[in-house]
């Protein structure tokens, strides 16, 4: 599939979309020049331009994303891949949320050959503190125009957990399919097609066979993944390591241990420098082989700091990374550090608990000054409308309503 230029940029500068349009919007276009090789040689050119616009939409209780990411081979842009994803999750109660996810993506290996794929899973999700989580959930995965893999039944399962500016995350995943394919006398693996009469044969590297003996199988792979993420200022750095379990006639001897690293670095608050390589593992849905690369880019982001795309992780109410206060001119300056969000709010009783909006400034920092008389004060804020939280670094105590708020000193 081949796009002409002017097509591929009228989805970049579409995806850009300005500040005002929807209130909670973020959108980021990455462009840069992109290696990666494969075992068997087929697949990605050893080096191709690459444009990747991603936009997420997002609500107190649901959220939509898309992606794509374009190459230019020769005087043309082929469309690679694209994917359109979206979440409902429900009320916390008692602590517990649940969500919904869905999702349908087309992705291609060259222009020969592309694959097609629906998601549809749910998830339980417990917060611990404001700091950990856990979740653990289940769903099936469709691809089409495979041969060789039918629906995939998926479990995972996972942590994560926030010290001072990294989070750690380690999720794992299994996958249970029924393959076509089996393993020749000499250890070859042979994928099933079909046969001249209509029937199931295999397809191996000595010709072709009839029949159906052994040509379909159960398999269950599982991928067992750490990641950290550490923001600091201006520089972001994440690093993935993995390990996935199966047989051999599933599991690629490059697909058993993998690692990737990326690091991004902001010029400003809308311009960044993105690089980052490794080793990813083959796409076993997809039927994509592993592959290394490394790549060095510009991103150009609506807001500079764009949402991790993971399937549950820190919830928008810890990703607040530092609550302060203290006396500016006869009032009361509340300052809080926090990146990736379109609102920051605080409540009290000094404020006879009506929400009052924070200014922000450069990428991660909302403040606002407030009369307010020495006392003990309760306190929550709250991030994009999402749910009332105590601020950390303040003891806490229970507000009533099944909730915490935090208690605030204001010293003569």
């Amino acid at each position: 599939m081949v796009e002409r230029t002017p097509t591929v940029l009228a989805l970049s500068a579409a995806l850009l979309i300005p500040h005002g349009i929807r209130a909670q919007t973020v959108s980021k276009l990455e462009a840069g020049s992109l290696i990666a090789s494969s075992a068997d040689g087929s697949g990605v050119p050893n080096s191709v331009f690459r444009i990747a616009p991603d936009v997420l939409i997002t609500r107190p209780n649901a959220s939509l994303a898309a992606a794509a990411s374009a190459w230019l081979l020769g005087q043309q842009w082929q469309l690679v891949d694209g994917s359109v994803s979206g979440t409902v999750t429900s009320p916390t109660v008692y602590g517990v949320r649940t969500e919904l996810l869905g999702g349908v993506s087309r992705a291609f290996e060259d222009q020969s050959l592309g694959s097609n794929q629906v998601d549809v899973a749910t998830r339980v999700s417990v917060p611990i503190e404001q700091a950990s989580g856990v979740w653990v959930g289940g769903g099936v995965a469709r691809p089409w125009k495979i041969a060789t893999v039918s629906a995939v039944d998926l479990m995972d399962g996972g942590a994560w957990t926030r010290i001072g500016n990294a989070t750690f995350t380690t999720t794992f995943t299994n996958q249970r399919f029924t393959k076509a394919a089996r393993t020749d006398s000499s250890g070859d693996v042979s994928a099933c097609v079909a046969s001249a009469s209509g029937g199931a044969g295999i397809d191996g590297p000595y010709g072709s066979e009839s029949g159906t003996t052994g040509c379909s199988h159960g398999s269950s792979v599982s991928d067992l993944e750490s990641s950290v993420r550490w923001q600091f200022s201006r520089v972001e750095l994440t690093g993935t390591a993995g390990y996935r379990f199966g047989d051999a006639l599933d599991v690629e001897p490059d697909s058993r241990r993998w690692a990737t690293g990326t690091a991004t670095v902001w010029v400003s608050t809308r311009l960044a420098i993105v690089a980052g390589g490794g080793r990813q593992p083959a796409d076993i849905q997809r039927n994509l082989p592993a592959r290394s690369f490394g790549s060095l880019g510009m991103q150009v982001a609506y807001w500079p700091s764009w949402r991790d795309a993971i399937p549950v992780g820190p919830d928008r109410v810890t990703a607040v990374r530092a609550f302060d206060i203290r006396p500016d001119n006869g009032l009361e300056r509340i300052t809080i550090r926090v990146g990736s969000v379109e609102q920051v709010e605080v409540a009290g009783n000094f404020t006879d608990w009506e929400p009052v909006t924070l200014t922000r400034h450069g990428r991660d920092m909302w403040d606002i000054a407030l009369p307010i008389a020495p006392g003990v004060y309760t306190i929550d804020v709250r991030v994009d409308h999402g749910p009332w939280f105590a601020p950390p670094g303040l003891p806490t105590m229970r507000d009533g309503f099944g909730g915490q708020v935090g208690k605030l000193l204001i010293e003569k």
